[in-house]
């Protein structure tokens, strides 16, 4: 083995892995994804409904509307 050029990171393996977790299309890849999918539907369910203005009591409560900029900037630099 030798290091990545230019990455902080190092390859490591395991022999007891199965050979079906190294393919893209592998378990371990099937369970990354389903995870990172069900982030992206929390994180846009808590943005939508934080940026949402029909049921705000007051849009000049000034936690509202910073409330409301920090979702939407969140949302667009993500």
């Amino acid at each position: 083995m030798v290091p990545l050029r230019g990455s902080p990171y190092k390859a490591s393996f395991n022999s007891k892995a199965k050979a079906a977790d190294n393919t893209m299309i592998g378990g371990i890849m099937a369970k990354y994804i389903t995870k990172e999918l069900e982030g992206l539907n929390t994180s846009f369910a808590e943005t939508k409904k934080n940026i949402s203005t029909k049921d705000k009591e007051s849009l000049k409560d000034v936690k509202t509307l910073l409330k409301i900029k920090e979702k939407t900037e969140q949302t667009l630099n993500s």
